[in-house]
């Protein structure tokens, strides 16, 4: 009976991260190809919606899809308004329909930014070559342009079914009856059950499938970094999209992005800034009596001050690790050991493979109640890839000549390091910091499954105000807390694209 169980959780859990990766690549495909192929107003700020995995919690992108795609929704209550309609006629969310679809258009921005800039940098001879052969554009693309962006493609992909296969807050909302997936499971089984047996087999065979995709992960993103090292830095001239079919497509994909991207985040702000729905009628007036409201509440400031601390404190030793770890691969490297070097590179993924629900269980399960230190380290533990990635790429570029010089002319490493190449990468540590705490500000399931006593953090806040059904109270402090990470993260990017800009003016 267990045994059948796990199956099928397991199972569901796979289809849906698979196709939910299927509904990302279908609409970050083609707006990939358009960002960097064709020139259209709104271009620069469709490619600004590649922050939003990054930058907007997933709780608030459920409030979005809620406030408008929900029953009670701004969408189902214009239509009634409009029809005259006594029940809701979208009825989709809660199912496993709006699951994917919320999935999907949540990530499809890392898939459409990957594919243009490995679009937009792709050498021209082949497509030229094959162009004055009498190829025609459909076969140009399906004989060499698809082969050349393979890798990006398949990489970013895998990416985005791991981020669906761990999801848990969007699962939990949307997953519908009977639906369930491997990690909602396992905070069932042992937050409502007591059943840490059943959890740690869940979390056994959870953490045994997502070995093996992020081994496969691993493999593309490798064949991904030597195609990017074939590349060159080719200026495109853009065309205006004057093709009808070509202005069709785009119109649908538009329709949709708005409908199920746009509409919901746009929903977030509307029921901020509005009052309360009355009967039938829809009040269009805007105010600000819910953010009054928010402020004063007793423990608004105190989950706004604690988001602050402990995003700070959990985002500096993620930077701090991601630095140490990643000057310690460059001495790897300048001891001439690439196997050994190679090997360890893969050693950031492993946090990959133990979700928030599962770390946190088991943290919990030898701790009885979870601590601020143990939330702080825990965060650390499990985000600081992503300020490896940030400063590893930095600190892999240094000449093996400038380190050689640096280790020559210091009284030891430690000195290198601080004279050389911390100077040398510190857009990247501050880059790194922000994306850092963006996420941990933003991390609502490792708080809730730790179950701090006596603790709350703007994602706990606003989580709590949904599970009251305070929908408008909930949509203002995510709105909150979305701004302070779009802050921090926009932060982090335009340092690195100053940094940029700076290296092509040298070169």
């Amino acid at each position: 009976m267990l045994f059948n169980h796990l199956v099928r959780v397991a199972c569901f859990t796979i289809v849906q991260a698979a196709c939910s990766t299927l509904v990302a690549l279908l609409i970050g495909l083609p707006f990939g190809f358009f960002c960097a192929k064709r020139k259209f107003w709104g271009q620069k700020i469709l490619l600004s919606l590649s922050a939003v995995p990054f930058c907007a919690p997933s709780l608030l992108v459920a409030l979005g899809y809620v406030t408008f795609l929900g029953l009670n929704g701004g969408l189902n209550q214009f239509l009634m308004f409009i029809f005259r309609l006594k029940k809701p006629p979208v009825k989709f969310l809660y199912s496993f329909f709006g699951l994917i679809i919320a999935h999907g258009f949540y990530n499809f921005p890392l898939i459409m930014k990957t594919v243009c800039d490995a679009w937009e940098h792709l050498p021209p001879q082949p497509e030229e070559s094959a162009r004055l052969l009498g190829a025609s554009d459909f076969r140009i693309f399906h004989t060499i342009t698809i082969y050349q962006l393979l890798p990006s493609v398949a990489s970013s992909g895998m990416i985005t079914f791991i981020y669906c296969f761990l999801s848990f807050i969007l699962v939990l909302l949307f997953g519908g009856i009977g639906n369930s997936t491997l990690e909602v499971e396992i905070y069932k089984a042992a937050r409502g059950q007591l059943d840490f047996n059943k959890a740690f087999l869940l979390s056994m065979l959870e953490t045994c499938i997502l070995l093996v995709f992020i081994f496969l992960y691993c493999r593309l993103e490798q064949k991904a970094i030597r195609s990017k090292g074939l590349k060159k830095n080719v200026i495109y001239h853009k065309q205006k999209i004057s093709n009808p079919i070509e202005i069709v497509f785009f119109v649908i994909l538009l329709f949709l992005l708005i409908v199920f991207f746009i509409a919901p985040m746009l929903g977030i702000f509307f029921n901020a800034f509005t009052s309360y729905r009355l009967g039938n009628q829809i009040n269009f007036k805007f105010t600000t009596a819910t953010f009054q409201r928010i402020f004063k509440m007793k423990s608004f400031l105190p989950s706004l001050w604690t988001t602050l601390l402990c995003s700070t404190a959990s985002g500096l030793l993620c930077t701090i690790i991601g630095f140490i770890y990643s000057v310690f691969l460059k001495f790897i490297e300048y001891k001439q050991k690439p196997r050994l070097n190679a090997f360890l590179s893969m050693k950031p993924l492993i946090p990959m493979t133990a979700s928030s629900v599962v770390v946190g269980l088991f943290l919990t399960s030898i701790i009885k109640n979870g601590t601020f230190i143990l939330l702080i380290c825990t965060q650390a533990l499990l985000f600081w890839p992503i300020g490896f990635k940030q400063i590893n790429n930095a600190v892999q570029k240094i000449p093996s000549k400038t380190l050689d010089c640096a280790i020559l002319l210091s009284r030891n490493k430690f000195n290198a390091i601080v004279r050389v190449i911390l100077p040398s990468v510190k857009t990247q540590i501050f880059s790194a910091f922000c994306f850092s705490f963006a996420i941990c500000a933003g991390d609502t399931t490792l708080p809730l499954v730790l179950a701090i006593p006596k603790f709350t953090s703007l994602s706990l806040f606003t989580y709590r105000l949904a599970g009251a059904y305070r929908f408008n109270e909930a949509c203002a402090s995510g709105i909150i807390l979305g701004l302070i990470c779009f802050m921090i993260f926009s932060l982090g990017t335009n340092s690195l694209k100053k940094l940029k800009g700076l290296n092509k003016c040298h070169i």
